[in-house]
């Protein structure tokens, strides 16, 4: 089974990789994306002397690693699964000798493939820009990538719920956009969560989403202590099993009641 996800993560990457413009032109938008908001923090913390507890070259940094990692959490597969509902592909999916979970999760590999080696193009071309603030040390750094890459099957489970709702409408347009808009305000792309208000920070404590990329971001920057990275380990363990719990009763009530076009 794991040399058959690792061949569809293989496939998926390929994909992607087939014309070398992907590459350049989803790097152009990050490192874009980076300079918008570093100006933005710039012109704030010149205008107050705070940028949400950050230093300015913490900021900074945080900005050139949200932007460069955020595709692990926001990319997937909902367009993928929609499409194969719409065009009766997944008739033929329901019946591969792997799993409907396992061979969507193979895929979801290369797809975060494809998207962190964009995000490390991107943090090293900006790295050559504006001084980066380094991990504390190389557990924070391990730590870090650890946790992020926790969050992986977090975020497939989301996903696999937010597809499933294609079973019922043939259209996940509307979740999608709710599934990216959640992650990017409870992951602290939009803006730190030490911003938001402090009812919102404690509802943060709880959901999955915070550990994406806001938390990874400030182990790096050594702002969260190591002994409270075991409870948000504990937490994304948890959250994982929760997840996919929804996500397979939610899978198996919708194949009941499949209506198939085309197929």
């Amino acid at each position: 089974m794991i040399k058959t996800m690792i061949a569809l993560a293989k496939m998926q990457f390929n994909q992607y990789n087939i014309y070398k413009s992907n590459f350049y032109l989803f790097t152009l938008n990050r490192i874009v994306e980076v300079v918008v908001y570093i100006f933005v923090w710039q012109a704030i913390y010149n205008q107050t002397g705070n940028a949400g507890g950050f230093t300015i070259s913490q900021m900074i940094t945080y900005y050139i690693l949200v932007i460069s990692f955020s595709s692990i959490a926001l990319w997937g597969i909902n367009e993928d699964m929609a499409h194969s509902i719409r065009n009766g592909q997944i008739n033929k999916e329901l019946l591969n000798p792997i799993s409907y979970f396992k061979y969507y999760f193979g895929v979801n590999l290369g797809e975060l493939a494809f998207a962190m080696v964009i995000g490390i193009a991107t943090f090293i071309i900006c790295s050559f820009f504006w001084n980066l603030t380094l991990p504390t040390s190389i557990i924070s750094f391990v730590l870090s990538i650890f946790v992020i890459i926790l969050g992986i099957p977090i975020t497939f489970f989301i996903q696999m719920i937010v597809g499933t709702v294609g079973f019922y409408t043939n259209s996940i347009w509307g979740m999608q956009i709710l599934r990216k808009a959640t992650i990017q305000i409870f992951s602290g792309i939009i803006a730190p969560i030490t911003l938001f208000p402090s009812w919102f920070q404690g509802l943060s404590k709880w959901l999955p989403f915070k550990e994406l990329i806001y938390t990874p971001v400030n182990i790096w920057l050594g702002n969260i202590a190591i002994n409270e990275i075991c409870f948000i380990i504990m937490k994304q363990i948890i959250w994982g099993f929760i997840l996919y719990f929804i996500a397979k009763v939610f899978f198996n009530h919708a194949v009941k009641n499949i209506t198939i076009n085309g197929g």
